[in-house]
């Protein structure tokens, strides 16, 4: 191993000594079942193998960044590249954003043999800021997702979600002095303070009371819509949320990364970094799903297509929702059917990781089961590889970030919104041999131009169809 780089002030450089690629690819695939099953690498893993192997072994910045299309066996290639640091002896690990992708790579670790698996921890964002000082390497995959990741992590931020109709809800309101329906600031220590002492009775207070007792340690931004409060805390010592490693940080993801995201949310200063930083997003359909759009006006056109589609299938589905209000309201009226009640499972924003993966595991069980969520894990990230039909009914305009709302930034909602439905389209499809129907309900001029436009009845008869080649299979 050769010693940092002394020349840079702005970043350390840090060098292996890999052998030549073609080498380098061979002993990878003496690790992995798949390429001894198939002879060989996809050619999307041997791409991305071959920028992992430059950046290992020339010098380059501490942070590198990878992009790599869903369904392209990037995590594969994380696994493979894991277990070489940890044979090599270097202390490495694998990062995700959240536990059920956790249990994802478990899985992939099967079709993985090395004396280091065992040896190789797969821990959550949270966990690894408390082990990082250890670690040489980290492998951080769905790195997109790390900003929902911190958030969601209640060691580094903590929310207070109030709704309209609550009492607690028109007096943190009122205190904010504004008549705009939506409404972002971040709060000086002195009105949240006086905020938070409003704050009684369950289940907010018990929070409210442990933020005011280390209330110098927290920053606060609210955000308000027309029915909802939501108040967010957090950490002001970016150190808590640094997440480079003693040596190399390696950034994989579907879309290009956002390294403004990156240094506030990770304390990752702009200088240390290398590769697919700032991109555009970009959508590559998968040759075994159908992309349609069908654009309907109101939500209950919306619902009532919805309804007839599941109730006409009986496949595992996945309906994406924007926000926990209309997540609510679809849950109500879809489960009105009495066909669809047991086989609808709803998980909103902001659950706690337990009741999040009770909900998904009862989803998982039943092999007709519809997931209905606002949930930023399964709009980002988790892979259903037994999905055939994904239903997405509006554009997922996201509500501002925190970043955006600390240095009061201009928005480019269009380009966030895209991101966001591709994250979105990309939960389809996953396994290659499984055929699957995506739906959009809504007009996708300015997002893409990839998507069939198709009537009401034709959605109808793709759904048909797909139901038509299970039968054949059985």
């Amino acid at each position: 191993m050769q010693q940092p780089s002394k020349d840079s002030s702005m970043f350390k450089q840090e060098v292996i000594n890999l052998p030549p690629i073609q080498e380098w690819l061979s002993e990878l695939g003496e690790y992995s079942s798949k390429y001894e099953k198939f002879g060989s690498f996809l050619k999307t893993q041997e791409r991305l193998l071959k920028q992992i192997h430059e950046k290992l072994s020339t010098p380059s910045p501490m942070v590198c960044a990878f992009t790599a299309p869903p369904a392209s066996g990037k995590t594969h290639v994380i696994a493979l590249c894991g277990v070489y640091l940890a044979n090599n002896g270097f202390s490495t690990c694998i990062v995700v954003p959240n536990n059920e992708l956790k249990f994802e790579f478990l899985k992939e670790m099967n079709d993985v043999h090395s004396g280091s698996v065992q040896d190789l921890p797969i821990i959550t964002i949270g966990a690894y800021v408390k082990e990082r000082s250890k670690i040489e390497f980290a492998l951080v995959d769905e790195a997109h997702n790390l900003r929902s990741a911190v958030e969601l992590d209640n060691r580094l931020v903590k929310s207070i979600s109030l709704e309209k109709g609550e009492n607690i809800y028109d007096n943190v309101v009122s205190s904010l002095e504004t008549n705009k329906e939506f409404f972002t600031r971040e709060l000086s220590t002195e009105t949240a303070h006086d905020i938070l002492r409003k704050i009684k009775g369950e289940p907010y207070e018990k929070t409210a009371r442990r933020i005011l007792r280390t209330l110098s340690q927290w920053r606060c931004f609210v955000i308000t819509s027309d029915t909802t409060c939501d108040l967010k805390f957090l950490s002001a010592d970016p150190g808590k949320r640094n997440i480079i490693p003693a040596r190399k940080l390696l950034l994989f993801s579907a879309t290009a990364l956002n390294k403004e995201e990156l240094r506030f949310y990770c304390n990752i200063p702009l200088t240390y970094f290398d590769g697919a930083i700032d991109g555009q997003h970009r959508f590559v359909p998968k040759k075994n799903v159908n992309y349609v759009h069908t654009p309907l006006g109101s939500t209950k056109e919306k619902i009532e297509l919805t309804q007839k589609l599941l109730m006409q299938s009986s496949m595992r589905s996945l309906i994406l929702i924007n926000n926990n209000r209309q997540c609510l309201i679809w849950n109500k009226k879809i489960t009105q059917e009495n066909e669809l009640e047991d086989r609808v499972v709803t998980i909103k924003s902001a659950l706690d990781y337990t009741k999040r993966m009770d909900l998904y595991r009862k989803f998982i069980s039943k092999p007709n089961g519809i997931l209905l969520t606002s949930s930023s894990v399964y709009w980002e990230g988790l892979n259903i590889k037994t999905l055939r039909l994904l239903i997405i009914p509006d554009v997922p305009f996201p509500k501002p970030t925190l970043l955006e709302i600390a240095e009061r930034k201009r928005r480019s909602n269009t380009r966030i919104a895209r991101g966001r439905l591709i994250q979105g389209i990309g939960r389809i499809g996953r396994s290659p041999d499984t055929s699957g129907l995506c739906v959009l309900l809504f007009n996708t001029k300015g997002f893409t131009n990839l998507v069939e436009l198709v009537t009401t009845e034709n959605v109808e008869r793709l759904v048909a169809n797909l139901r038509t080649k299970d039968d054949q299979k059985d």
